[in-house]
Formats: C-alpha cells, sequence, structure tokens
C-alpha cells in the first residue's frame, strides 16, 4: 500500500468515525471549493459550489420549493396580483411598470442578533446603484426601492419581464451594519474615479471588497454574519468547511435539538478521491458538485449501498457545453476562425454526442440540441440539431480555406501571409474525471478531422476566477471552455446570458457571463421581444424561436444535460432535492430540516417524488 493511499484511508477512517449520527452532525462531500462566499450579488462571477453552500447560510425574500413554486422566506408573503401586492400598469408595447410591495417577517434576525430590516435590504440595493459596479444582467438597472419603514418597502419594477414574477424581487439581503462603513471607505477611495476611464480599477475594488469579506480569513475571523439556519465557524483551505445552526435563524424545528447542529463541506477535487471517501464513509451526504455521473453507476459504489446509503439521479438543468472564444481580436480566435459560424458547425459535427453519453453515461445524460433545459416549460424540442458526420465538418473547414499537413493537421495561409496550425485550447477543470474523460473523448473525435487539441487545464477555484473565465477578450483563454451552466426557470425566461452586451469586455467592466463572447443580433432582438411580454402563453413561441437561433448559429456548442446523482446515507432526512429547487436544483431544499431518524428528527420531505434510483 502506498503511503498516499494508507493517508486516504486514515483521513476517510478518521472522518467515518467523527460524522453522522453520534455526534448529530453531516458531512457532504464535494468535488469543488468555494472562491469566497457571501458574494450574493456576483461580483466575482457565478460559481456552483459557492451557490450551494450559500444555501445553508444566506436567506432570501424569497425560496423556490421542490415544485417549483415561490414561498416567503425573510418576507411575510409572496406577493402577486391576486392579494394585491402587486400592480401592473402600462402595456407590453410601451413598457409595463410592477410595484412589488413586501413586508419583512417581525422576528428575523443576523446571526449576531442584530434584527433584519429595510435598511439592509436598501443598502445592498445602493451597492448595485454605485459608480462601476459590475453587473452581469440588467436585473438591477430595472428597479427602484422605496422604503416605508423598517420592515415595508415597494420593488417598483420599470420595464417589468416575464422573469420578474418566477423568483425574488431583489438578491441579498446583506448586512449594513457589518458591509456600511468598508463600502462608504471604497467609495470615498474611487470618488475621483471615472467609470468611463478606469473601469479596471473599479473592478478591482469591488472584487477585493467582496473577496476580502467572504473569504475564508474573514469568516475565521469571525468578521461578517449570516442569515440562513447555520454560520460558518471554520474554513480550512483545501480541507473543509464547518457550519453550525444559527441560533437567531427564524425558521429552525421546534425540536432542533433533534436535528443535526453541524454540517461540514469536506473538499475533494479529485472525483475518484471523493468516490473512495464515499464508499468509506468519510462523507454522510454529497452534493450536486461531487462525484461524477458514472461514479454513481459504478459497481464499487452500488455494491456497498444496500444497507448504507441510496444512490438518487435528480434530473438537472445543468447543462453541459463549450464556450468557443469568439473575440476576433484575439490572434488565436482569428487564425482559428473561431467567429465563424462554419467554424463552430465544423466542431460540432465532428463530435460523436451520442456515443460519448452511452460510452461515460449508458446513454441517461442526454444530448442536447440548445442551452434550455427540456424540464423546462419554455423548452423547444424542434431546434436544428447537428448530427456527428466528420465528412461534413471537413468539407466545412476545406471551405474556410484549411487543408491537411503532412503530419494530419489543418492548417492554412493567413490574409497577411503567415502560415498557420488549427491548435485550438481545450480547457476543463483539472481533477474532474469525467469531464476529463469527456475532454479525451472529445478531443480525439477532434483530431480526427485535423484540429490538434492543446489540454489547458486547471482547477475550479483558478478556471472559474473573474480573472480567467470572464478574461477571454485578452486571452486568457482563447479556444474551448467546457463547463456548465445550472439554469433555472427565471433565467430562462431572462435569456441574459448570450446577449451580445452580456459579453466581458474592457467596456463594461469585465461582468456579464457570455464569456465566449457570442453574439446573434437576431437572437438579441427576439429575447427583447419576449421578455417585456408577461403573458407566458404569448411569449412562448418567441421563446422558442430563440432557442432555434441559438441552436442555428451555436452561440455555444452544446453538449448534455445532466442527472444529478447524489448520495444519502441512511438515516438522513430531508437531504432533498429536485430538477428547480431553489431555482438551481441544488441539495438540500430547507436545510434546517436535515437530520438523522436515529436522533428522533422527524422525516418531511420525499426524495422519491423528485428523482429515481437504479433497479438491481
Amino acid at each position: 500500500m502506498t503511503r498516499f493511499f494508507r493517508a486516504i484511508v486514515l483521513v476517510a477512517f478518521l472522518g467515518a468515525a467523527l460524522a453522522g449520527p453520534q455526534d448529530n452532525s453531516l458531512v457532504v462531500g464535494a468535488s469543488q471549493e468555494p472562491v469566497v462566499l457571501g458574494d450574493l450579488l456576483n461580483v466575482l462571477g457565478s460559481q456552483a459550489i459557492a451557490s450551494e453552500v450559500e444555501i445553508y447560510l444566506y436567506a432570501g425574500l424569497y425560496r423556490v420549493n421542490l415544485d417549483g413554486a415561490l414561498e416567503p422566506d425573510l418576507v411575510t408573503e409572496v406577493a402577486t396580483v391576486e392579494n394585491g401586492r402587486v400592480v401592473i400598469t402600462g402595456t407590453p408595447e410601451e413598457g409595463q411598470r410592477a410595484e412589488i410591495s413586501l413586508t419583512l417577517r417581525d422576528d428575523i434576525a443576523w446571526s449576531d442578533g442584530q434584527p433584519i430590516t429595510t435598511a439592509d435590504v436598501a443598502f445592498t440595493f445602493e451597492m448595485t446603484r454605485a459608480p462601476g459596479f459590475p453587473q452581469t444582467t440588467d436585473f438591477y438597472d430595472r428597479r427602484m426601492v422605496e422604503v416605508q419603514d423598517d420592515r415595508n418597502f415597494t420593488v417598483i419594477v420599470e420595464p417589468a419581464q416575464s422573469s420578474d414574477f418566477v423568483g425574488s424581487p431583489l438578491d441579498g439581503p446583506l448586512p449594513e451594519h457589518i458591509m456600511g462603513a468598508g463600502w462608504d471607505a471604497l467609495q470615498q477611495a474611487t470618488a475621483g474615479l471615472d467609470p468611463e476611464t478606469a473601469a479596471a480599477q473599479f473592478v478591482d475594488a469591488y472584487r477585493e471588497f467582496f473577496s476580502d469579506l467572504g473569504s475564508s480569513a474573514a469568516i475565521n475571523e469571525g468578521r461578517t454574519v449570516y442569515s440562513g439556519p447555520f454560520m460558518p465557524t471554520r474554513w480550512t483551505p483545501g480541507s473543509a468547511l464547518q457550519m453550525t445552526r444559527n441560533p437567531e435563524f427564524h425558521n429552525h424545528p421546534d425540536d432542533q435539538d433533534a436535528y443535526v447542529q453541524t454540517v461540514e463541506y469536506r473538499f475533494i477535487t479529485d472525483t475518484n478521491a471523493l468516490q473512495f471517501s464515499v464508499v468509506t464513509g468519510a462523507v454522510d451526504v454529497t452534493g450536486s458538485v461531487s462525484i461524477t455521473f458514472d461514479q454513481a453507476l459504478s459497481p464499487q459504489l452500488r455494491a456497498r449501498a444496500a444497507d448504507r446509503y441510496d444512490i438518487w439521479f435528480i434530473p438537472s438543468p445543468v447543462w453541459e457545453h463549450l464556450d468557443i472564444n469568439q473575440f476576433s481580436n484575439v490572434q488565436q480566435v482569428a487564425d482559428n476562425q473561431l467567429d465563424d459560424i462554419r467554424t463552430r458547425q465544423a466542431i460540432i459535427h465532428a463530435i460523436d454526442r451520442q456515443a460519448m453519453s452511452e460510452a461515460l453515461f449508458d446513454g441517461l445524460q442526454p444530448v442536447s440540441h440548445s442551452n434550455t433545459s427540456p424540464f423546462d416549460p419554455i423548452y423547444n424540442p424542434d431546434v436544428p440539431q447537428y448530427e456527428y458526420d466528420p465528412e461534413r465538418s471537413m468539407e466545412l473547414l476545406a471551405e474556410l480555406g484549411w487543408t491537411r499537413g503532412g503530419d494530419g493537421i489543418l492548417q492554412r495561409t493567413t490574409a497577411d501571409g503567415r502560415n498557420v496550425r488549427f491548435e485550438l485550447e481545450y480547457v476543463t477543470t483539472a481533477g474532474n474525471a469525467v469531464r476529463e474523460r469527456q475532454q479525451q473523448f472529445i478531443a480525439e473525435d477532434l483530431r480526427q478531422v485535423g484540429i490538434d487539441v492543446r489540454i489547458n487545464n486547471a482547477p475550479s477555484n483558478v478556471v472559474f476566477s473573474s480573472d480567467f473565465i470572464n478574461r477571454a477578450y485578452d486571452g486568457a483563454w482563447t479556444g474551448m471552455f467546457m463547463f456548465a451552466w445550472v439554469s433555472s426557470q427565471g433565467a430562462s425566461l431572462n435569456a441574459q446570458t448570450y446577449l451580445c452586451e452580456s459579453a466581458p469586455r474592457p467596456e463594461n467592466n469585465y461582468s456579464g457571463q457570455n464569456a465566449g463572447g457570442a453574439c446573434s443580433p437576431r437572437y438579441d432582438e427576439l429575447r427583447n421581444q419576449a421578455v417585456v411580454e408577461l403573458d407566458l402563453a404569448a411569449s412562448l413561441p418567441i421563446y422558442q424561436e430563440m432557442q432555434a437561433v441559438f441552436a442555428e448559429e451555436l452561440l455555444a456548442i452544446p453538449l448534455i444535460f445532466r442527472s444529478n446523482p447524489i448520495v444519502v446515507s441512511q438515516g438522513v432526512v430531508n437531504y432533498v432535492t429536485s430538477t428547480f429547487n431553489r431555482g438551481y436544483g441544488y441539495p438540500p431544499y430547507r436545510p434546517e430540516l436535515l437530520g438523522w431518524a436515529q436522533n428522533g428528527a422527524t422525516q418531511e420531505l420525499d426524495q422519491s417524488a423528485y428523482a429515481s434510483q437504479l433497479e438491481d
């Protein structure tokens, strides 16, 4: 036995001894680690593992339940037209205005005991209005907040969009009494800067502010506070994050001592090592960013499952795809003609996605043809589809001037007389075994048509940092980036990710989630028509045409939609998720209800209603 293997066994043994019902704790295994926590405004970009962990730490105005419906969280009730809390005026042609009246509960507090009030709501909103503040969507551009008193406020949305009524009216809130002084100091320090000419300085200042408050050091020093059912007590980077029950949370079960008191995330970035930890009992449950689908199918895991844990497969809106750098100012993009639709068509025709799904996932992860989940109400099943056709791929490449060189790799002469080879950078998250196998599969298919693939992987906290994923314009990555978008019903209706204006560039402070810089004026036009029609039946044909345009123009290369596996130790109750739970499918739905049956916790939620298990 190697020293490394002995170390894994020892860690697994200690984890198994310390976790579970004995001390009323729960250990969650994850294959990624957050960069920061508490960046609820996504200043540093979106990271799935951070969003999952934040479910334990922060309460929202609303939450999305297991059936995709809205429920009140920090507010007394969900605002609707029927209860008089939503008033809509105007027409879709003129632009509609929605006034959403909300009341905060009178029993909500931050983890230090300070009440959560409309001052926190207003403070969080005003952050988004600061000069040079990097926003990834137009969400806050269309909003105003009017405060009536400590508990009552109105969110004014103009123009109102269809997505405004399937999620929370605002993000957050964040604690003004903790963050206010530092925020004021930041504003004073940047007061003399012009947002137009000093965009990078503004971005760096805001990112430093949120990075500092959400860092492991800030958490270990107790420098911030939380509104959710748990609060972090210790974060050991590269290892684990421990959270304990927040005594100030407003919605714990009455007999909360019978429920889990401590939750620990263990970060095991090598998914093979994580699978080993599951098998040996070092972790009690897995999250959405954890073992891979094929590992959940593995004989090693299933053989141990019968009397120890359940393996669930949840249909998810998680979309694996290839973003393509289409910023033609980048030399490699221009040389490889990645901004030409024919190149992207050649790439997708060269990849046998169905064979990849069958080889890696037993065909259980369906090939995707657009970026909209098959479980979304607006899904269009009739979009253009690109079948595996390497001959067509080579025809398209020949049209673009590529010919085979002596080594089998494509080459061409550029307009300025340079000879270039088709060498394509390919980035994904290092240590994710299934992604790396997908990568090898795709790379080999591309080499068959003459595209030389240069793999350039790095850990998730590197590739998903804003200095990397959002800097394709500067050539931080120059070819293909394989990652997943975790959609929601609100996100699919807002549909802003792949707008031209959502491409991160210097002029927008490198904000936006259109990482590769795809741009389709037709897609933008349709999206802007769809979002102002608040009647979903009327807007559905427009949304479906958008999906057809996305697929036809290949704003990104669709690969598959996931079914997410989660492993749950038998005896754990209420560790449950669904396709659109919390809007994104992250477990668990209600962290405050997590517990062990043998300690007296009551099962209130049933995973079998929202997922399936493989039969032996």
